[in-house]
């Protein structure tokens, strides 16, 4: 057995920690902007932070929420964010089939070098941009059907049994 140790691992560690907890509150901001709602912020393991906002739809059928996780990827930090919700397609009769509705998924990431302090601006934009677009995806749809029958329908997702 040798003592041959990476030392400048501990350094960059620590400096990696400290990226993740200064990015922090920059995070929170990109959510609060994409849902005007105060984002709940937890520690996953170590360093990785997990913050969930409330997303609502402007049909109000359903319920979403966009999931951020925040945490150190090999020697940079990365962003990643995607919407989770119930939302699914309806059959005729206006119950939930089982067809997830893809429409209102959304998913970004990003990977910050070392150099980089804060995210980047066209990042912030473009998840902005397609927060809003996912959830107004259904309502555009609708809007472009020239027939009724071309026009979709969502439901909420029924719970699973707990068994």
């Amino acid at each position: 057995m040798t003592g041959c140790n990476e030392s400048s691992m501990t350094l960059l560690g620590n400096e990696l920690d400290a990226r993740v907890a200064n990015l922090v509150p920059a995070v929170v901001s990109l959510l609060q902007r994409t849902t005007s709602v105060e984002p709940t912020v937890s520690n996953d393991q170590g360093t990785d932070v997990r913050f969930t906002s409330e997303l609502s739809f402007p049909d109000g059928i359903g319920e979403g929420k966009i999931v951020a996780e925040l945490f150190t990827y090999r020697d940079e930090v990365r962003l990643d964010l995607h919407i989770e919700h119930d939302r699914v397609f309806a059959i005729a009769d206006g119950n939930a089939s089982d067809r997830r509705c893809y429409l209102n998924d959304y998913v970004a990431s990003v990977v910050l070098d070392a150099e980089q302090e804060a995210l980047p601006s066209e990042f912030v934009r473009s998840v902005v941009a397609g927060v809003t677009a996912a959830r107004d995806a259904v309502r555009r749809h609708n809007r472009r059907a020239s027939l009724p029958w071309t026009e979709i329908r969502v439901a909420a997702r029924e719970p699973e049994p707990v068994s």
